[in-house]
């Protein structure tokens, strides 16, 4: 029985796993240079607000913001297959997107970029990675904005919050992600 036919096959697909498992390495960023994206509410504000920045989330608790949680892990630095998050304020929101023609459109309605030159913040702009959805929601009554790595948070909202789906602002990395 001639051996080579097989043991070419199999050299081949071992290539391609091997080939796949490199693409997959080359096109993630590193997870232990991702770091927490905190999430805090103030009730007197009826304003969540977003930060993976520890020292600020701190001030924002003495200016009477609660931490509810972290929702995942974001990139201070860009890392491979990611893009710009960018962070625009007003006078009491915040809005997170990934989309540069948003930002001008918002900017011309009086929203501020905190963090557009250069961006701060990186996030994947596709499901790769082990990365997960972070959803973005938009309340009429408030006008403001709500983002969720849970999809049973952000059905919650949408069903009794009277919050809007506005779709996924990109994806981010589960907290655990090594």
């Amino acid at each position: 029985m001639n051996l080579l036919p097989i043991l070419v096959v199999s050299a081949l697909l071992l290539a391609l796993r091997v080939s796949g498992s490199t693409l997959e390495a080359r096109t993630c960023g590193v997870p232990s240079d991702a770091v927490p994206f905190y999430r805090s509410f103030s009730s007197s504000r009826q304003d969540y607000w977003y930060s993976p920045d520890g020292t600020a989330v701190s001030t924002a608790i003495r200016a009477g913001y609660e931490l509810q949680e972290v929702i995942g892990l974001i990139f201070l630095t860009q890392e491979e297959g990611t893009a710009p998050l960018y962070h625009l304020v007003d006078a009491t929101h915040q809005l997170y997107t990934m989309n540069i023609t948003e930002v001008a459109v918002q900017e011309q309605h009086g929203w501020s970029g905190s963090n557009l030159n250069p961006p701060t913040l990186y996030i994947y702009p596709d499901q790769v990675c082990g990365s997960i959805p972070m959803y973005r929601l938009f309340s009429a009554a408030t006008e403001g904005y709500f983002y969720t790595t849970s999809s049973a948070e952000r059905l919650e909202f949408i069903q009794n919050e009277g919050y809007a789906d506005v779709g996924i602002t990109g994806y981010i990395l589960p907290l655990g992600c090594s």
